[in-house]
């Protein structure tokens, strides 16, 4: 199983980040892009799995969620990895209670960590991929390159399983973790 752990999205910003989509589409922007089922921020990659690390990963999302409060995340503009000049990726950034996402995600890796799962160590930049391979030959951003398009409150961790269904990449949420009730942060 191929698996990872995320924060969804609401629909509402799937919708809007949909449309955003064909605004760059209409631009010039090519690519292969992210169906809006796909629309989510990684906060763990854990990779080939076997069946049998989905309790230990469950327990550990819900220990995770358990001791978190939901916050407030802001999605806009756009950019690339590695660069717009020489794209793999095209994304739209995450702003507002990063504080509060970075400190979710570091307890989740050093929780991960010592249960003995094998983890990227790159510094976390969380984003929505929105293409991969895009063309991005003489396109003008300005206007959208800090285009505000919602926020929302993260609530809950959600384990996903990525696999290929009639040659399309599907991600199922196998497992969510509910955030603890209380004040907003």
């Amino acid at each position: 199983m191929r698996l990872f752990i995320g924060v969804d999205l609401p629909a509402e910003i799937k919708q809007t980040l949909l449309k955003f989509q064909s605004e760059l589409r209409d631009r010039g922007v090519k690519g292969s892009w992210k169906s809006m089922n796909n629309f989510h921020i990684t906060l763990e990659f854990l990779g080939e799995l076997e069946p049998d690390k989905l309790s230990v990963l469950s327990e550990t999302l819900t220990k995770a969620a358990g001791n978190s409060r939901p916050f407030g995340l802001i999605i806009g503009g756009m950019g690339a990895f590695p660069s717009l000049k020489r794209p793999h990726t095209l994304w739209t950034a995450v702003s507002g209670s990063l504080t509060e996402l970075n400190r979710l995600r570091d307890k989740l890796h050093h929780e991960l960590k010592t249960k003995g799962f094998e983890l990227d160590e790159r510094q976390f930049k969380p984003h929505i991929t929105l293409a991969s391979r895009p063309k991005l030959d003489k396109i003008d951003f300005s206007v959208v390159r800090n285009k505000a398009l919602g926020e929302y409150m993260v609530a809950e961790l959600v384990l996903f399983e990525s696999r290929i269904i009639s040659g399309k990449r599907v991600y199922i949420d196998l497992f969510r973790a509910g955030f603890e009730k209380g004040n907003l942060a």
